[in-house]
């Protein structure tokens, strides 16, 4: 893969899929005026994709570099060894344009609908009637949350507890926090614009 195609063609589609994938969040929450929650694993392909050009020029300046060291491919080593990092860290799901209250409410009401009692600590509950925990980590000011499993055990509670919590989304409206989807807009359009100028950008 020679330079010209990386930056001209590569590199632009890259961008356009993370400014799609940062629109599409923005986008889905400020029309819907409900939160939306999904699985962290979605964001774990984004960054992905995130890191995806810094590989490949990495392995590109490899192949046509005339001398090969270890250096040229310490890059791709680290965002390897991050990427399986950000694979045991994304458990769960991820909430946005949440507020702290909204994103409490939800997940106590869908607790109570799956016949649960929960015992509420700093960042986790734990359900009386199993024993299991989930950890909870609400980012108030920037509109962001996020439940994990706490052991292999919890990971289908909180799928069904998250399931529920978009039910509860649809159904009951709460205090919104737009920060994140607003700064995604943003985020988005500057992607954009940087595809279409390395698209028109003349090399030699």
């Amino acid at each position: 893969m020679n330079t010209t195609f990386l930056l001209k063609f590569v590199m632009p589609a890259i961008f356009i899929l993370l400014a799609a994938s940062l629109m599409f969040i923005a986008l889905k929450t400020l029309f819907q005026r409900r939160p939306l929650l999904f699985s962290s694993r979605w964001l774990f392909g984004y960054m992905c994709v995130v890191f995806l050009p810094n590989i490949l020029n990495s392995i590109n300046m490899g192949i046509y570099s005339k001398t090969i060291g270890m250096i040229t491919w310490i890059s791709p080593l680290m965002f390897a060894v991050m990427l399986v990092f950000f694979w045991f860290q994304m458990k769960g799901y991820m909430a946005f344009a949440i507020s702290e209250k909204y994103f409490r409410d939800a997940l106590l009401a869908s607790t109570s609908v799956l016949g649960y009692t929960v015992e509420e600590t700093m960042s986790r509950i734990t359900i009386q009637e199993t024993g299991q925990a989930i950890q909870v980590s609400i980012q108030g000011w920037t509109g962001s949350a996020q439940i994990k499993p706490v052991g292999k055990d919890s990971g289908d509670l909180v799928k069904k507890i998250a399931n529920e919590m978009n039910v509860y989304f649809r159904t009951t409206p709460g205090a919104m926090n737009y920060i994140i989807p607003w700064f995604y807009l943003i985020m988005g359009f500057f992607m954009v614009a940087m595809s279409v100028w390395m698209l028109t950008l003349k090399l030699r």
